[in-house]
């Protein structure tokens, strides 16, 4: 993984097409500030969009006003080293002159020649650049249950995000269900806010720990030694911890009341004010699926991964396309591969080197003590370990038929496996017959979901997501009818013969 210099992809046949800056950095995380940091340090032209208010992304969260503001409040103590880690990030991109910066800015389209749609209070339009560096991080895997749509099941990396933006922390009683580092570093973090955990279920259990240890490397002691303090810390106040977890479900009638858990073969209800719930994390797919970017299922990981090379470059799909021409879109950080924010940080240092070198730009002034390689490859030694140790959730795909797997349109799993019994086992013939992920997420919530369903149950070949289209976010009318910086060409695109057609399979009785 060197930096060294590459072909422009987009200078090709684009000589007369207006840009606004170089390069465009989708995301302010680890990844996407380290990126533009080595852009500007090259004497780039950088603009980064962000939908966050302050740069950081999830990891890093609010870090600027948390340390400066929220001592009083015990959060530098309880998000931990790793949280304040990302402070001097933080600093050093904000004092870059070459880095134009939109906060609360939302891409609501990205194609793969350099064009990339936004909006931002009210107002909307499309940026070009010559590159475009997409790091809009990970989302956290689908995990549907019975009862997951009840007020009081959240997610972790939301009660994180309130902790970290809105310095709020649960009350009442709180159990935490699934699989993962996250899970253990939550519970750690909420114990030091006086919430402490009646329960933590885990997907998880020994067997997958011993399978692991042919993985482990010398290079990942750290990773392990940070996650056992995690656990000690936990069994020294008292928190009761179950393993294989093979059921869950949420009861309530307006509001979570309890929490019924099936672990090692027994059976427990326990009352709940707040069910926390987490399967690992996965690369957030949507802009790089709406611009045409190839995309890989990966049956380990249960989820898919958009297809690039070493350096980042993105790989658009054969056939027909948004957007012709050479691509010129990269990806670093989660959104091409999970690894964390350190493997993130290293990875964007590499495709912001390897873009100024492409470009022919001054070697960047930026000075490390290791080469980004050297970086991300330690950065990424406990991966292989960490994967086998919290494989995705096994009880997730075994799901009773009543449960709703699209929240936005409320489908069940007995509608999939009535349409995947009579053949229709094509993602977006299920979402033309169904309507899955025609809602407000788009598919973000049930696609993994849907796909993990037919491949297990149904042995279906290695299916792909939903066929992307822009908008990916939702946009005002007002936006669209006042959009800024178009022309005729970004107004085009080439209709493609993807509508299912029920009536050649026969009909299906939905």
């Amino acid at each position: 993984m060197t930096a060294e210099p590459r072909p422009d992809p987009s200078a090709a046949g684009t000589g007369a097409m207006p840009r606004d800056a170089d390069v465009i950095v989708i995301g302010a995380g680890p990844a996407g500030m380290s990126a533009a940091v080595e852009l500007s340090a090259a004497g780039l032209s950088v603009i980064v969009l962000d939908m966050n208010a302050s740069p950081g992304g999830q990891i890093y969260r609010a870090v600027e006003a948390n340390l400066n503001e929220g001592a009083s409040h015990g959060l530098a103590n309880a998000l931990g080293a790793a949280y304040s880690a990302g402070q001097p990030l933080v600093a050093q991109f904000r004092v870059q002159s070459n880095i134009d910066y939109r906060p609360n800015t939302v891409v609501w389209e990205l194609r793969t020649d350099g064009t990339v749609g936004w909006q931002q209070a009210g107002r909307g339009g499309y940026l070009r650049a010559r590159h475009v560096v997409l790091a809009n991080g990970a989302m956290e895997r689908p995990m549907p249950f019975p009862g997951w749509t009840l007020p009081g099941v959240m997610t972790a990396g939301a009660v994180q995000t309130l902790i970290k933006a809105s310095r709020l922390k649960p009350s009442g009683r709180v159990v935490l269900a699934g699989t993962g580092p996250l899970l253990f570093l939550l519970a750690d973090q909420l114990l030091k806010l006086a919430v402490r955990p009646a329960l933590i279920a885990r997907t998880d259990g020994l067997g997958d720990k011993l399978a692991a240890l042919p993985r482990l490397r010398p290079a990942a002691l750290p990773a392990l030694a940070k996650g056992a303090g995690w656990m000690a810390n936990l069994r020294r106040v008292g928190v009761r911890t179950v393993t294989s977890l093979t059921h869950l479900e949420a009861v309530g009638n307006e509001r979570l009341r309890e929490v019924v858990i099936k672990a090692a073969g027994k059976t427990m209800r326990l009352p709940c004010d707040l069910l926390i719930v987490h399967d690992g994390i996965i690369p957030s797919i949507d802009l790089a699926q709406g611009a045409g970017i190839a995309m890989e299922w990966r049956p380990d990981d249960a989820s898919w991964r958009p297809v690039t090379d070493a350096h980042g470059l993105a790989k658009p799909v054969s056939g027909p396309s948004l957007s012709p021409g050479p691509n010129c879109v990269w990806l670093t950080g989660d959104a091409r591969t999970i690894g964390g924010a350190d493997a993130a940080a290293a990875h964007g240092m590499h495709v912001g080197q390897t873009i100024a070198a492409s470009l022919g730009a001054v070697k960047s002034r930026h000075a490390s003590h290791s080469s980004p390689a050297k970086r991300y490859a330690q950065a990424m030694a406990a991966r292989p370990f960490i994967d086998a140790a919290f494989p995705p959730g096994r009880w997730s795909v075994e799901l009773g038929d009543a449960t709703i797997i699209c929240r936005c349109e409320e489908i069940t799993a007995a509608q999939i496996r009535s349409c995947a019994q009579q053949g229709v086992t094509d993602m977006d013939q299920l979402r033309g017959l169904l309507r899955c992920g025609m809602g407000p997420c788009q598919g973000r919530s049930c696609a993994t979901a849907i796909a993990r369903l037919l491949s297990r149950e149904f042995d279906s070949p290695l299916p792909m997501p939903f066929r992307g289209r822009p908008p990916v976010r939702p946009v005002p009318l007002g936006v669209l009818a006042q959009l800024q910086s178009l022309d005729p060409d970004l107004s085009r695109s080439e209709a493609l013969d993807d509508k299912p057609d029920a009536s050649s399979r026969g009909g299906i009785d939905v």
